[in-house]
């Protein structure tokens, strides 16, 4: 591969940093800004619908490793850029669902029908252009459109979901590059390099959001780049480590929520990394934790990756439990120690 996935992940920097200085001042004049309530974990009016910006990196930098491929493999190449262009028509597709959240224009019932026909015809083509059978094929759509969510939810703090999905696409082109899929390495080399483009605009006193458009996006990107190593054989710990605690937080505050009688569609900030940051830490303390807990995830699946699923190997998730643990009981142990540095001596 030489240098190509290093361009890659330039190109989709500097795409996604070019493309924010012009369209996050087109946004803020729009007022597709988002104003904080006593349920936003922000204090400033920021401009929403930044992924945009993450999209047209991504765009560019696929662009340019398909133009890469006819250039090295002639016709055989056109052949190749066929997934490439499914890819970058159904995280669009999410992300055009996602704006018209940040844009206010589709009630919530159409957004969840978009996304599930989305994810029909998405699982549906892989069905009919693999061995999966119906079955896959509609857990495929329910873990599509899971994923999607899941990642709506979390992106909650500046830094949290670009981080994650820096060490998630980063790690996906880690294993495509193990198994010799240059072209998943490339797209999942695309999406981290758009992130790290976009993250100096989220990092601090944020200039921008993901918003729906993005964290929409995003989670297709996720899910698509999960369900193409799956068919590959890869094993399903090694695809889910770096999603894990996103998964944690999401699947634990909702049955808490339902547990409690709460009702879940209403917006709230009880998920635990946002518990974490209101005990106390930045938000870029909070995603850099997070992100650190999913590298040490997708390591602790680096045995399964070489050995597959085996009694040797199944060890080194139960430390899974561990860091899960760990990330739940975080925010208690932040509050108590809170509450007894607040007890006069």
């Amino acid at each position: 591969m030489g240098l190509q996935p290093l361009l890659i992940v330039v190109v989709a920097a500097v795409a996604t940093a070019l493309s924010a200085l012009i369209t996050f001042p087109l946004l803020r004049r729009a007022g597709i800004v988002d104003v904080p309530s006593h349920r936003s974990s922000h204090t400033q009016p920021t401009v929403r619908g930044g992924g945009i910006a993450i999209g047209c990196g991504i765009t560019v930098a696929t662009v340019v490793a398909m133009i890469w491929s006819i250039i090295e493999h002639g016709m055989f190449g056109v052949g190749s850029v066929l997934l490439p262009i499914g890819f970058l028509v159904l995280t669009w597709c999410y992300s055009a669902i996602g704006m018209s959240d940040d844009l206010d224009s589709l009630r919530p019932a159409g957004r969840l029908i978009g996304q599930v026909v989305l994810a029909l015809i998405f699982s549906a083509t892989i069905a009919m252009f693999s061995t999966q059978g119906l079955a896959h094929a509609l857990a495929f759509a329910v873990i599509g459109v899971g994923t999607v969510n899941a990642v709506n939810f979390v992106d909650g703090l500046n830094g949290y979901v670009a981080g994650w999905t820096i060490v998630t696409t980063g790690w996906f082109a880690f294993v495509g590059a193990w198994l010799g899929e240059n072209d998943l390495t490339l797209l999942a080399l695309a999406v981290a390099g758009a992130a790290v483009g976009f993250l100096p605009f989220n990092l601090g006193r944020a200039k921008a959001f993901l918003g729906d458009t993005g964290s929409y996006g995003i989670g297709a990107a996720v899910f698509v780049l999960a369900v193409w190593l799956f068919v590959q054989g890869v094993p399903i710990v090694v695809i889910i480590a770096p999603m894990i605690f996103v998964f944690f937080d999401v699947g634990l505050t909702l049955v808490l929520r339902l547990f409690r009688g709460e009702n879940i569609f209403l917006p709230h900030r009880e998920h635990i990394y946002q518990r974490i940051q209101q005990a106390g830490w930045s938000h870029g303390a909070v995603s850099l934790f997070h992100a650190s807990l999913s590298v040490l995830a997708c390591i602790l699946s680096v045995p399964t990756l070489m050995g597959g699923n085996t009694a040797s190997t199944y060890p080194s998730h139960v430390f899974w439990v561990f860091l899960l643990g760990l990330y739940a009981l975080v925010p208690l142990w932040l509050r108590k120690r809170t509450s007894a540095e607040a007890v006069p001596a």
